[in-house]
């Protein structure tokens, strides 16, 4: 009996043991498929972080085909890479349980995944695609007989508006999937002509905030109104020739007009321009006028 509960504990320690030297592996998140011409045999493929431009993995081409799979803490968007500086590519949207084949043989390459958000995004691209195609053979038509463009303009307008009011409905309809976020920032910059449109859109859009594009867009937007012609100067301080701190404002709302020109002297066409800005400072130099030069991105000793 002794002998029995013995062997019982030695290989109840052995199961243990082993499952701290060999634990379970954990299941793969997504597989990702490819098939290729044979002529890449050899070649080395890439798989890119399509946001932040990471290599996240890498392998080399086969009997025309290779295979990415590995496990993600949120869904992606990957870029398919195959000989990364004179190859071809395919865009993978990515997530738990993604299993994507995806067949680089073809111009453009075919992303299937059993219906999921990737062929979703190629049936979508594939009808813009269409209905494009029929609004620039109509386009053309009207131009042949003779319609002014205003009138061509006016025309296809609705066709216009009901294929952004389709993007709309799509990315409405995916606030809260990598597949709405992603094209989103494809189609943003066609749709959302405000910051204020663009910010309000990806305040509802579960992955939207992170995603590169769509942040350089908000700030290019957001820049861009608060620099129209009306808007108060943005306020910012910099060191004058002699060192002493001043701001922009030091001189601009004073009640004068300012000339503010930012320069470098490593800028051609900066230092072409200085003798005009000289003359037009003496000639207008007075109570009412002056000329404010910045010196940005320059090695000291050149500026001064």
């Amino acid at each position: 009996m002794k002998k029995v509960s013995l062997f019982l504990l030695i290989s109840s320690v052995a199961v243990i043991l082993a499952a701290l030297y060999y634990p379970e592996e954990q299941p793969l998140d997504y597989v990702i498929s490819c098939t290729v011409s044979d002529d890449y045999n050899g070649k080395s493929v890439y798989l890119i972080d399509k946001n932040t431009e990471e290599c996240v993995d890498s392998c080399v081409v086969a009997d025309g085909s290779f295979m990415f799979e590995g496990n993600l803490d949120a869904p992606v968007v990957y870029d398919v890479i195959v000989n990364r500086i004179k190859g071809i590519r395919a865009t993978v949207i990515v997530e738990k349980g993604t299993k994507a084949q995806v067949d680089l043989t073809v111009r453009p390459a075919i992303v299937a995944d059993n219906g999921g958000y990737n062929q979703q995004y190629a049936a979508l691209n594939a009808y813009a695609k269409s209905v494009n195609i029929a609004i620039g053979e109509k386009a053309r038509e009207l131009q042949e007989a003779g319609v002014p463009q205003e009138k061509i303009d006016s025309l296809l307008q609705p066709e216009i508006d009901a294929l952004d009011n389709l993007y709309r409905k799509t990315i409405d309809e995916n606030k809260d999937n990598m597949f709405g976020a992603y094209f989103l920032a494809i189609i943003a910059r066609d749709l959302y002509t405000t910051y204020s449109e663009l910010d309000s859109v990806i305040a509802t859009m579960k992955y939207a905030a992170d995603l590169g594009p769509l942040v350089d867009l908000g700030s290019s937007l957001y820049h861009r109104e608060v620099t129209q012609p009306g808007k108060m100067f943005i306020d910012f301080s910099a060191y004058a020739a002699g060192g002493s701190e001043l701001k922009l404002s030091d001189y601009v709302g004073k009640g004068k007009y300012v000339l503010v020109e930012f320069w470098a002297s490593w800028c051609g066409p900066c230092k072409e321009e200085m003798p005009n800005l000289i003359a037009v400072n003496k000639k207008y130099h007075s109570e009412k006028f002056m000329v404010v030069g910045i010196n940005i991105n320059d090695v000291e000793e050149r500026f001064k």
